[in-house]
C-alpha cells in the first residue's frame, strides 16, 4: 500500500519488508524520485537513455522530421496517459466518461473491459511507487495483482508497433524494486496492450523471456554514458498555484 501525504510517497513498512521513503516530483512531463533523500533515476528515463532501439522506431526517427516526432509523440503520450488514467480510475470503484477520448482511446479501455472480465485480476494495488537501492532507481507500475493464483505484475501499453524490448525490460525492473520494497514475491510478470489489431482488442503478453539481470546491464550502460556515475539531479522549477498582482497605494507614489 501507497499513500500520498502533501505530495510526497511513502512506503509503510512491516516487520519483514524494506522500507524506503520515496518521494516524487512531478512536472507537466516527468516524474521525479528520491529514494531515502537520494536522488533517484526513473526507470523510463533509464530505458530511454541506454536500452537498445527496435528497427521499427529506427526507422521512425529516420523517416520523420524532428517536428513530426515531437509531434506525433506527444499526442502518443497524451493518448496513453488518459488511457492510464481511465484504467486507474476503473479499477478504483470510479466511473469514467469516455467523452473526452478519441475513438482509438475508447478503443483501448473497451479492450481493458474485455481482459479484466476475460482475466479477473483480484487484491490489487494500482499505481504503485517502488524503488531499488542496489542498483539505485525508482518508478510506478501500473498494477500489482492475484491472478489465476499468482502475485502478478501488470504493465499497461498502448503502443501501436507492439511490445518493444524496452517494455520487457521495464516490468522486470518494476519486479526487482517491488520485491525490494515490499518483501512480497512476485510470481508473474505481464505486458497489457491496449487498442491492438487482436481481435479481443488487446494483447495479453507474459514476459519470460528476458530478466532482471537484463535490466541491470541497460543500467550500467547508463552509468557508464554518464561517466561511470550517476548524473546531477534535475534542477525542478517549482511555480505557485495562484497568483495577483500586488496593490499600489497610491500615496507612496
Amino acid at each position: 500500500m501507497v499513500t500520498e501525504l502533501f505530495g510526497t510517497t511513502f512506503v509503510p513498512s512491516a516487520t519483514n519488508m524494506k522500507k524506503y521513503d520515496i518521494v516524487i516530483k512531478a512536472t507537466e512531463t516527468e516524474h521525479y524520485y528520491w529514494v531515502d533523500g537520494v536522488w533517484a533515476p526513473a526507470t523510463t528515463h533509464i530505458l530511454d537513455m541506454a536500452a537498445p532501439k527496435e528497427f521499427g522506431l529506427i526507422e521512425f526517427f529516420k523517416n520523420n522530421t524532428a517536428e513530426d516526432i515531437k509531434r506525433i509523440s506527444d499526442t502518443a503520450k497524451a493518448n496513453g496517459s488518459a488511457v492510464h488514467d481511465a484504467c486507474e480510475r476503473l479499477l478504483n470503484g470510479e466511473e469514467v466518461s469516455l467523452q473526452d477520448l478519441d475513438k482509438r482511446g475508447k478503443d483501448a479501455i473497451v479492450a481493458f473491459l474485455l481482459w479484466y472480465d476475460e482475466v479477473k485480476p483480484r487484491d490489487y494495488l494500482t499505481e504503485h511507487t517502488v524503488a531499488s537501492c542496489s542498483p539505485l532507481y525508482a518508478g510506478t507500475l501500473d498494477l500489482v495483482a492475484s491472478i489465476d493464483g499468482k502475485r502478478c505484475i501488470v504493465d499497461f501499453k498502448t503502443n501501436k508497433g507492439g511490445i518493444y524490448f524496452s517494455n520487457k525490460l521495464q516490468v522486470m525492473a518494476y519486479k526487482k524494486a517491488y520485491e525490494e520494497t515490499t518483501g512480497e514475491k512476485i510470481d508473474a510478470t505481464y505486458i497489457l496492450r491496449l487498442g491492438s489489431q487482436h481481435k479481443s482488442g488487446y494483447e495479453w503478453k507474459l514476459v519470460d523471456d528476458v530478466t532482471e539481470a537484463d535490466f541491470v546491464k541497460v543500467y550500467d550502460t547508463y552509468i557508464t554514458m554518464n561517466g561511470g556515475k550517476l548524473p546531477e539531479p534535475p534542477e525542478i522549477e517549482i511555480y505557485p498555484e495562484k497568483i495577483k498582482l500586488p496593490r499600489i497605494d497610491l500615496r507612496d507614489l
